[in-house]
């Protein structure tokens, strides 16, 4: 893809010079300084990645530098596919990158989770006393069987109307049986 645009510069990436010097900058401009070197515009980039040029001078200017998602790494692999540069690296370069939280220190991590369980205790406690001040009193629970068991009478409605049919002297009828030509039918 790089071969495409003209004025392919054949100088060694920056990469090589940074090491040396120590200076790491972003992703962005490690990019914007390849496509400057390579004699690439904007808008023979953006033709030839097709990610519109809005995208690219956000990149430049490192909107997309603390954003480690597949969308930005798609974004850089295009780009340094397209400076021809190896895009494999250019990604290692941008995950390398420090994080926005990379300046916390483990103290301070430390820190803000103690206080966050802090916040949890704090939060359970008041809801703990609100409940009580309303009046709602929570089930207590015993581990001992209880000492008195109510009885519990059911009532069954069949067996109280074939106990008052037999008072009367009925008897139940079985089940009348079926014609034998209703069922020669079926």
């Amino acid at each position: 893809m790089g071969e495409a645009l003209r004025g392919l510069s054949q100088d060694p990436p920056l990469a090589e010079e940074e090491r040396v010097s120590g200076d790491r900058s972003s992703i962005g401009a490690y990019l914007g300084r390849q496509r400057v070197l390579r004699h690439i515009t904007l808008d023979e980039l953006e033709a030839t990645t097709r990610i519109p040029r809005r995208s690219l001078e956000r990149l430049e200017a490192g909107a997309f530098d603390r954003d480690r998602d597949a969308f930005a790494r798609s974004f850089v692999r295009t780009v340094a596919t397209a400076l021809g540069l190896d895009a494999n690296e250019a990604v290692t370069r941008m995950l390398a990158e420090a994080s926005p939280d990379a300046g916390m220190g483990s103290a301070r991590r430390l820190r803000m989770g103690r206080v966050l369980a802090l916040c949890a205790v704090v939060a359970a406690l008041g809801a703990a006393f609100a409940l009580w001040r309303v009046g709602v009193r929570l089930p207590r629970f015993s581990l001992r069987p209880p000492t008195e068991r109510a009885i519990v009478h059911r009532r069954d409605a069949i067996r109280e109307l074939v106990d008052e049919a037999q008072a009367r002297g009925l008897r139940p009828q079985p089940p009348a049986e079926e014609d034998a030509s209703a069922t020669e039918t079926r």
